[in-house]
């Protein structure tokens, strides 16, 4: 049988590609011929190859391949009919370190001594192999690069199945989470995963993806990263294969410092918008104030202007004496007007502080009541007082705008109230425990009342519904804008219920501060002296204040010393013998020195008078603040201008009757 096989090989030698045939046996293998194939292939004579194929397996294969190879030679020899192809490298005797890759096949037979007839054909595939390594190699090259892109870039990237299982990341999305590795997450969906605040924005627009194939585009949510909700935005596109969605892919973004940013602009922008309509407002409000004060400034000054014009060309006394009064009450008006537009002013311009003092809440509005009830006594109004205080003992309040607030609404309840009808001051505790005390005021009237068209407007400044009361009189048109402004610093409320022709009631809410009694006054109240021959220095630079302030002190019999300014007042003071003068009345804004200075340095001096005499100051400035000042430069009290005769005079018997009774302690 094997002869046989010899001369079969021998003929049809040139006509099948490199052929080895060989018999192998357990422990042995013998050449039965080499194809001249196999020899032009491996350029080498039968005798060269058959020596070849005689050395050991590992000085012919490659050691990469010969385990591989092995094994197959030792499977043909144990199943011989079974067709095996393999591929393998196999060195180039002629060639140091050269190699060829062969494409081989083999098959063989049994024999009846047990060997196996193997036929090997093999084709050289070197040239195919390397092409093939070449685009392996450029296909793990290209594989390298995109996965450095998708690591290096900061968009984070996924890919998930049709069952929208994540099927890989990027290292930015596996930052962005704080994932080891895509392990974490391979197989999952994002509901799996717990990190959306609500799932169905996600789960929705990759089922229609899925589904329909279109792509969505930055679809937003939110999700949880490092321990805090975040926004983002997702933007996904189908996978497909083969011309079927296999997947998807998907990209998102944080947003979070965006949207914040946006968010704080949005809000600095509205903040803008309302300081500019604030402003816009504010500016609108400033040009109506002014106007509205140039017209009732001007209204009164004309009259006075032009009365004094009137009085001048008339010698009838009568006439004058009628001309002087109206133009006294012009001045007044005048007066009222610019103390209350500052007034205004300076709650508007956040400047008006609490001025806080421990009273007896019984009598806190003793002053008040007295000047209430005299001008009810004049314009023939009854007025009605009932203020049931009595338990709540000391309390600590601003009593000066508290009071303000109250004469306001009972100056205009007086005014707008005909004679013989009736206004009234009532008082109640609402609430009241040992720390403090909500207490309710009204103030109502039978008077004239307000039309419900003019309640919502009735505290803008200058808003008057009836212009004059029924006494014929004019009002500046600020009382209830300053009560409003002033109950707003109080931290407290008012309200009003009023219907025309029937009367107006106000209702006014305040707390306290309940406290101790005050500590005893050291001083001993003051006795009203008697001001005949009394001697005053007057610091006055303007020649007019000086003039209407020494004729009012002579015509009560008072002596009267001048100074121009301030410099001119210490110096008189210095050359007086001691206690002969027994006031100075001390202007403030004065040239070469001003009243407050001149004060400081009077108190200064050596003198047993310096530190006593009563220092009075007249001056226009009549804000709180002032008063202060005043006190700290050392003067016993404050009066504004215009000067009223009488409040000039009751404070001189008071501080004169004050500086007699220290003298007497001395």
């Amino acid at each position: 049988m094997l002869a046989d096989s010899k001369k079969k090989f021998a003929n049809i030698d040139d006509a099948f590609a490199p052929v080895l045939v060989c018999q192998r046996r357990a422990d042995s293998l013998e050449v039965l011929h080499i194809s001249a194939g196999l020899c032009r292939m491996f350029k080498m004579s039968r005798e060269e190859l058959h020596k070849f194929f005689m050395l050991p397996p590992n000085e012919q294969i490659h050691a990469d391949d010969l385990v591989r190879v092995l094994r197959v030679m030792q499977r043909a020899f144990r199943n011989p009919e079974e067709f095996l192809q393999f591929s393998y490298r196999m060195f180039l005797p002629k060639k140091r370190d050269g190699f060829i890759w062969l494409m081989s096949t083999i098959y063989g037979k049994r024999l009846d001594d047990g060997s196996v007839l193997q036929y090997i054909t093999s084709l050289d595939i070197t040239d195919e192999r390397e092409e093939q390594e070449k685009k392996a190699a450029v296909f793990a090259h290209t594989n390298a690069l995109l996965e450095r892109i998708l690591d290096t870039t900061q968009t984070a990237l996924f890919w998930k199945d049709k069952e929208r299982r994540f099927q890989g990341a990027n290292k930015a999305f596996l930052d962005y989470y704080d994932f080891p590795s895509e392990q974490v997450i391979l197989g999952k969906t994002d509901e799996d995963m717990g990190w959306h605040e609500n799932d169905e924005p996600f789960q929705s627009d990759e089922w229609r993806i899925l589904r329909t194939g279109e792509s969505t585009y930055r679809v937003h949510g939110k999700c949880m990263s490092h321990g805090e909700m975040r926004d983002i935005v997702a933007s996904k596109r189908p996978l497909i294969e083969n011309g079927e969605i296999v997947g998807l892919v998907g990209s998102f973004e944080d947003v979070t410092d965006e949207i914040r940013r946006q968010e704080q602009m949005e809000k600095l922008n509205e903040q803008l918008r309302q300081a500019l309509e604030k402003a816009e407002s504010a500016n609108q409000a400033k040009t109506a104030f002014l106007s509205n004060v140039s017209h009732d400034m001007r209204t009164p000054l004309n009259g006075i202007l032009g009365i004094t014009e009137l009085a001048l060309h008339t010698d009838d006394i009568e006439k004058i004496r009628g001309y002087l009064q109206k133009i006294m009450t012009a001045g007044s008006l005048l007066k009222d007007l610019i103390n209350d537009t500052l007034e205004l002013s300076r709650i508007g311009n956040g400047k008006k502080q609490l001025d806080y003092e421990v009273v007896e809440a019984s009598s806190m509005l003793e002053h008040l009541i007295t000047s209430i009830r005299s001008a009810a006594e004049q314009n023939g109004v009854n007025f009605h007082v009932d203020l049931p205080f009595d338990e709540l003992g000391f309390v600590r309040t601003d009593r000066l705008k508290l009071s303000k607030v109250l004469l306001n609404l009972l100056s205009n309840a007086v005014k707008f109230t005909p004679k013989g009808g009736d206004v009234w001051l009532l008082g109640e505790v609402l609430s009241c425990d040992e720390h403090e005390a909500a207490c309710r005021f009204t103030v109502r009237d039978n008077g004239a009342g307000m039309s419900k068209e003019f309640l919502p407007k009735m505290f803008n400044p200058f808003e008057q519904e009836n212009v004059l009361s029924v006494q014929g009189k004019q009002g500046t048109g600020l009382g209830l804008s300053i009560a409003k402004e002033l109950l707003d610093v109080l931290g407290g409320t008012i309200a009003v219920e009023s219907e025309k022709g029937k009367g107006t009631t106000f209702t006014v809410v305040v707390r306290f501060e309940r406290t101790e009694r005050m500590s005893e006054q050291t001083a001993a109240e003051a006795e009203m002296v008697c001001l005949d021959n009394r001697q005053i220095l007057v610091c006055e630079d303007n020649e007019l204040n000086r003039e209407i302030v020494t004729t009012i002190l002579e015509m009560h019999k008072l002596k009267v010393i001048h100074a121009e300014n301030g410099e001119q007042g210490v110096q008189r003071f210095m050359e007086s013998p001691e206690y002969s003068i027994e006031a100075i009345l001390m202007d403030i804004r004065m040239p070469v020195m001003d009243g407050l200075t001149a004060a400081k340095k009077i108190r200064h001096l050596e003198r047993k008078d310096a530190a006593l005499v009563p220092i009075i100051a007249l001056s226009a400035n009549a804000f709180q603040e002032d008063v202060e000042d005043s006190r700290k430069a050392g003067m016993n009290d404050h009066l504004t201008k215009p000067i009223e005769p009488v409040l000039l005079l009751n404070c001189l018997q008071r501080q004169i009757g004050n500086y007699e009774t220290q003298r007497r302690g001395r």
